[in-house]
């Protein structure tokens, strides 16, 4: 079984990793891309910034309006759920191609790493905070929808806990990135 504060805690790592791995980098690191086509460690951070707002910012209002529970309850999976997981889960290799209005790129370039590297870590708190407050809700009967699709809908503890394995998934490709910078970049 998972449970939320299973997810809290992955979630406090995902943000000491993101520190740990990219506080101390350059501007130029940060917005330096392996290839015209493929995404810097600034825009990785911003894909997640995206995607992440857009469902935190529902998840907040449909906890305003649930009735509070005093016992914890298990994450539990629709199938919906399950392969959503499938296709951004860092276990799965194969490349989706984000839906356009989770591209991070104006014109093909983030161009302030350490300005997004800052939002990301905010919203990271912010989506621990609200973990930590749906603790505190039968969260199996509340439900978010996805701005894809009305269809596509998830419970909130099987949507945090998506949130933080897609964050996962993208913060080891910019680690990635960040393995193949050139030493030439100042």
């Amino acid at each position: 079984m998972i449970w939320l504060k299973d997810v809290i805690k992955d979630l406090k790592e995902i943000e000491e990793t993101t520190v740990n791995e990219f506080q101390y980098l350059s501007e130029e690191e940060l917005v330096w891309k392996p290839d015209p086509d493929k995404w810097s460690i600034a825009e990785c951070l911003q894909h997640i910034i995206i995607a992440n707002s857009t469902y935190i910012k529902d998840i907040e209002k449909r906890l305003q309006k649930a009735e509070v529970k005093t016992i914890e309850y298990p994450i539990n999976f629709s199938i919906t759920g399950k392969l959503f997981l499938y296709a951004v889960d860092p276990k799965y290799k194969w490349k989706v191609p984000a839906p356009k209005i989770f591209k991070p790129v104006k014109e093909n370039k983030v161009e302030k790493g350490h300005e997004t590297l800052k939002e990301f870590l905010k919203l990271q708190d912010e989506i621990i905070g609200v973990s930590l407050k749906a603790c505190a809700y039968d969260h199996q009967h509340v439900h978010t929808y996805s701005p894809l699709s009305k269809l596509l809908r998830f419970n909130v503890g099987e949507q945090l806990y998506i949130m933080m394995r897609h964050t996962k998934r993208h913060i080891n490709q910019a680690k990635r990135v960040k393995n193949q910078l050139p030493k030439t970049v100042v």
